[in-house]
């Protein structure tokens, strides 16, 4: 009898291992083979700063990225509840909150008292290839479960794209979810999530910016249960924005990358809501970063640790110590240039960087396109494969039946 049922076992579990591999090639064979485009470095005798019109304006601290409890508690997040998300960045005096489960978009409730900024995580597959998608205004679901190419990840955001304001590329550096390299070719999104709980990718950002990619960064707490200290304040947003701003103007402020990020280490993440705020109302301010000439100056409100400049590649230019304010000249080869600062507390600030253009204007993404002779090959090639494996299955199953 035992025998039997684990007979039946194996036969169902492999039905449904045959059953997922089947729509993991079909959703293969859906996505088409692109032209990306080069890897090109910024050029021009001008400079795009994203923070030129922001001198001695208040930053407000920020997160897009968290998750409640949904389907009953069948998601990574079933430890709170919408309010409880809420009220946690409500403790911590954020300007800006919003929860972004995953192929779900949070309705405005009543006990809201953030801008209403719906979005979503996008993603199911085994390596955490996920997307951020704010300003959301359809659930997405098409995905590759299993391991995804480049083709597969430039086709979700071009699909993504005309239904969500901000397109972010989530926890790039999370399980290898997107390779390196990809950040050579990928194109068409708005933000990056170079700061994350799980995982930081600044070797990603860098790579994209080397390849004239104008990624600017987000930085998400990811939290998942906000009664976990440090699941909350510990990844930062900072946006140059009042509270009461309509939500067209927050998408455009975060995608001209007037925003910055600040990690805070272990010591702080540690500590409870109310520490914690009165460490977070410590951190210095920016109060101006501007080029003059080709000279990138950045001023703090206070003295730091340490204030590093870096390039193509991630290549760090020049570091100062014990200062509040520094500058560095631009080398004629860099294609960009963008600023770390190191606080007394172990926290660290991200600076979007400053690029090289012909105008003055932010570039945009380079354009993609699709390979038509290579996708036509390939689909034939999979309608070859399809047919064989539909042929032998038959044949084997006609073969099987004559036996019996």
């Amino acid at each position: 009898m035992i025998k039997k049922y684990l007979k039946y076992f194996i036969y169902i579990l492999s039905c449904i291992i045959l059953f997922a591999l089947l729509i993991c090639f079909i959703v293969w064979v859906i996505i088409p083979v692109y032209n990306f485009p080069k890897s090109i470095s910024f050029s021009g005798s001008k400079f795009y700063n994203p923070y030129k019109d922001y001198d001695n304006i208040h930053y407000e601290r920020a997160n897009f990225h968290g998750h409640s409890r949904l389907g009953g508690g069948l998601t990574n997040g079933r430890a709170n509840n919408e309010e409880d998300v809420f009220k946690a960045y409500r403790d911590l005096e954020y300007g800006f909150a919003t929860i972004s489960n995953y192929h779900h978009i949070t309705s405005k409730p009543p006990y809201y008292d953030f801008p209403y900024v719906p979005a979503q995580e996008y993603g199911v597959n085994i390596f955490k290839t996920h997307m951020l998608l704010i300003g959301t205004k359809r659930k997405e679901y098409f995905d590759q479960p299993l391991y995804q190419g480049v083709n597969t990840i430039q086709y979700r955001i071009n699909r993504v794209k005309p239904y969500n304001e901000i397109v972010t590329l989530a926890h790039p550096a999370f399980l290898n979810g997107i390779e390196v390299e990809y950040m050579a070719k990928l194109t068409g999104y708005d933000l990056m999530e170079v700061v994350n709980t799980f995982a930081h990718s600044v070797s990603h950002w860098d790579t994209a910016l080397s390849s004239g990619r104008p990624a600017f960064l987000l930085a998400s707490d990811d939290t998942h249960n906000v009664f976990k200290n440090t699941d909350i304040g510990r990844n930062i947003t900072m946006i140059p924005l009042n509270p009461n701003t309509d939500a067209d103007k927050l998408y455009d402020t975060l995608k001209s990358g007037a925003a910055y990020g600040i990690t805070v280490p272990h010591t702080v993440a540690v500590l409870n809501r109310s520490e914690k705020l009165k460490v977070l109302k410590t951190h210095p301010q920016l109060l101006s970063m501007q080029v003059q000439g080709s000279t990138l100056n950045i001023k703090l409100n206070r003295v730091v640790d340490k204030i590093v400049f870096s390039a193509d590649n991630g290549v760090i230019k020049a570091e100062y110590d014990n200062v509040s304010e520094s500058s560095y000249n631009i080398a004629d080869n860099d294609s960009y240039a963008r600023a770390t600062v190191y606080f007394d507390n172990g926290s660290i600030a991200y600076f979007n960087p400053v690029i090289r253009t012909n105008d003055g204007l932010k570039p945009d993404m380079p354009q993609v396109s699709v390979n038509y002779p290579l996708s036509i090959i390939k689909w034939i090639f999979s309608a070859a494969v399809l047919v064989f494996i539909v042929f032998f299955t038959v044949k084997i199953y006609l073969k099987r039946k004559q036996h019996i």
